[in-house]
């Protein structure tokens, strides 16, 4: 049996999915005596991270019935909701990516399709965590462990 280490609290959650990402894309980025079945795992999770992510902090198709966190509803897991501030750093940024990457990722990782073959693509992850690092400092700022 396997269980990943138990979250402390719902903020625990966002931080185990940024320390994941981080994890994922140092093991993608210095992989290069990795095996290719290693490095695609590394990758595939990077993109998962990613993508859970930039749902989170953009607050886009939350579903309340779903238990989601994510900034839409800020006060389920902060106990309060986000200033101007917050949501002008944080969650207009995030909207950005989740436009940018959201449905290719998800398409990218979904069940078998045809697009995985018609459209199969590479991925600049050392880009796009330049994109996501000023939102996870903008969050980690905001919201401290």
């Amino acid at each position: 049996m396997y269980a990943r280490r138990p979250k402390e609290s719902h903020r625990d959650t966002v931080t185990y999915e940024i320390e994941m990402l981080g994890f994922c894309a140092r093991r993608v980025t210095r992989g290069e005596n990795a095996e290719e079945n290693d490095r695609n795992v590394y990758l595939e999770a990077f993109l998962l991270h990613y993508r859970n992510l930039i749902r989170f902090f953009s607050g886009e198709h939350h579903r309340e019935d779903k238990e989601d966190l994510s900034t839409a509803n800020s006060t389920a897991w902060a106990g309060r909701e986000l200033t101007p501030a917050e949501v002008a750093a944080i969650k207009e940024p995030a909207k950005a990516l989740d436009s940018k990457y959201h449905q290719d990722i998800s398409k990218y990782l979904q069940h078998c399709t045809r697009a995985r073959f018609d459209r199969d693509r590479a991925w600049d992850v050392e880009l796009m965590l330049r994109e996501i690092d000023p939102v996870i400092t903008e969050f980690e700022r905001a919201f401290p462990r």
